[in-house]
């Protein structure tokens, strides 16, 4: 991939493959197609879960079709559409009561990703497999998160699915962060980055990232991408990587139901 068009629409894929992925491991997953947008459905009762991408030129018809199978899986959802594609999409999200979200969304890509430095003093990480699944739930859960929504994120047959690795994160020995690399083709995409609060600016999600980074190059791929977070958009710059597309991202308002 040699321009910046060509990077991007590999973001795109990987972007769409990753919920794909989650969605053939969790036991309410569902997919479907309509026209150029992408539906999906895990039945995880998060927003960020479920929902709506459109990354090509798709028609309202589409996304409102969309909209309403995803509406009928009584999940809460979001939708995410190109920037440029707003002008002919934005309007059908509008009207079932969405709203912009202030961040849009950088797709960002890193080429030919170095071998990743040392983790800063005290922070280690290590990937996370079958064996180890219940180590990392039941450390996750002491730390304050619920134990119940982590397995549904993280059934073992997704983790032990040859084209995903989870990373934990620890500081002297406790789980503080977790990352995930997804696989889809030659393309590696870097998911799931998270630190606990009373962790942060300690290293260990710049940590988490390049575990994520080392297993797509692991993996023979010579493009990573992730779509960045506002707050961690400054280390990702600095890590190497760039932006190549731009997401708008639409949410119900918290007073909405997501069964209406």
């Amino acid at each position: 991939m040699s321009n910046d068009a060509e990077l991007g629409a590999a973001c795109d894929r990987n972007f769409i493959g990753s919920y794909l992925k989650l969605a053939e491991h969790t036991r309410e997953g569902a997919v479907r197609q309509f026209g150029a947008i992408t539906a999906f459905a895990t039945g995880l009762p998060v927003s960020l879960m479920n929902g709506c991408l459109g990354v090509e030129s798709a028609t309202p018809a589409d996304l409102e079709a969309a909209m309403v199978w995803v509406r009928q899986r009584k999940v809460p959802y979001r939708v995410w559409l190109r920037e440029e594609h707003l002008e002919r999409l934005a309007g059908v999200v509008v009207m079932h009561g969405f709203e912009r979200d202030p961040w849009s969304m950088p797709g960002m890509v890193l080429q030919a990703p170095p071998e990743p430095p040392e983790p800063a003093e005290g922070v280690a990480v290590q990937p996370v497999d079958v064996r180890t699944l219940e180590g990392f739930l039941r450390a996750w859960a002491e730390g304050g998160a619920s134990e119940a929504l982590a397995r549904l994120f993280f059934p073992p047959s997704f983790i032990g699915d040859g084209d995903v690795r989870l990373f934990a994160a620890n500081i002297e020995g406790r789980l503080v962060g977790m990352s995930l690399a997804i696989r889809t083709g030659n393309v590696s995409g870097v998911y799931g980055v998270a630190t606990r609060p009373d962790a942060r600016r300690r290293g260990v999600g710049t940590a988490a990232t390049w575990a994520a980074v080392e297993a797509g190059r692991a993996w023979g791929c010579e493009t990573v991408v992730l779509q960045s977070t506002e707050i961690g958009f400054s280390i990702y710059r600095a890590m190497g990587f760039r932006t190549v597309a731009q997401y708008a991202i639409f949410s119900q308002p918290p007073s909405s139901s997501h069964a209406g």
